[in-house]
């Protein structure tokens, strides 16, 4: 072993190493200087490119720059502050009209109040007749009885003012009829009477299984007349809507607010009395 170590070459194997260190990192940074390479003449000339200047702010295309008053930002503003606008002329609309239609209904309101006292006291009869169905045995020789008014507002949070204005009146006449009917027809007539606001007693006949056969119908000679004047916000007119007020029966008709007046009411109210009057000429066709 000992001849071993004395045999071995340090420098051989320094090298030897080296050797190997410069296989795995690659060759190894040349100190050789080149001479300059003067450029052929047969080649073309290709130009050096230019340099980039810096881009202002000036110079930059619309869509990079901050969106102005003409971009999409100021487009969506403009479209909201139209809108904004057209609620707000709407709203103003709509509260001069719910300004004009309570104005109105508050004078409906005063007449027929005032028409109610007068009428209490008077108990004037009322030149109209009213037929029943298919009877030629109509309702005569009426007399006013007794009639009531009311109002109802809106809640303040919805904008306050009348709402509606209900008018109800009873006309009462000396007699009563009776009407008979069988089978179906008893549930059919009551259910009219009933829809009528008719006042009525019934006697009934009915078999051993306790059915329905037959039955008398007593109807006193009385008529509820109901009528409610209300604000159509949406067409902006005065809707009236009567039951049993020319005829038995219920009728709907519209009015515009600038019509709804004292000349009008004067009609109304000749109407109500059964005499000649004029107020279909008010009601929009």
């Amino acid at each position: 072993m000992l001849a071993d170590i004395e045999a071995f070459d340090i420098e051989a194997a320094r090298r030897r190493v080296q050797e190997i260190d410069a296989r795995y990192r690659g060759l190894n940074r040349s100190n050789t200087v080149f001479p300059g390479v003067a450029a052929d003449p047969g080649l073309p000339l290709v130009p050096d490119m230019p340099k980039a200047e810096p881009v202002s702010k000036d110079t930059l295309p619309e869509a990079s720059k901050k969106a102005g008053p003409g971009g999409l930002l100021g487009q969506l503003r403009d479209e909201v502050a139209s809108r904004q606008r057209r609620a707000s002329e709407a709203s103003q609309e709509q509260g001069a009209m719910r300004a004009t239609l309570d104005s109105r209904l508050r004078l409906v309101f005063d007449y027929l109040h005032d028409l109610c006292t007068q009428l209490n006291y008077l108990k004037p009869q009322v030149n109209r007749a009213y037929f029943f169905l298919d009877s030629d045995d109509a309702f005569r020789e009426l007399t006013w009885f007794e009639g009531f008014t009311d109002l109802r507002t809106l809640p303040q949070q919805e904008g306050g003012g009348i709402e509606r204005v209900t008018f109800s009146y009873t006309l009462k006449g000396p007699g009563e009829r009776t009407l008979e009917r069988a089978g179906p027809g008893v549930e059919r007539l009551r259910h009219i009477l009933f829809d009528l606001g008719l006042r009525f007693e019934c006697r009934e006949l009915r078999n051993r299984q306790r059915e329905l056969e037959q039955a008398w119908f007593t109807v006193a000679d009385e008529i509820n007349v109901q009528m409610v004047w209300r604000a159509d916000l949406d067409t902006g007119r005065v809707v009236v809507e009567s039951r049993n007020l020319e005829r038995l029966g219920h009728a709907v008709v519209s009015l515009l607010p600038e019509s709804v007046g004292e000349a009008m009411l004067d009609e109304f109210g000749r109407l109500v009395l059964g005499r000649e009057n004029s107020f279909r000429s008010y009601i929009v066709r």
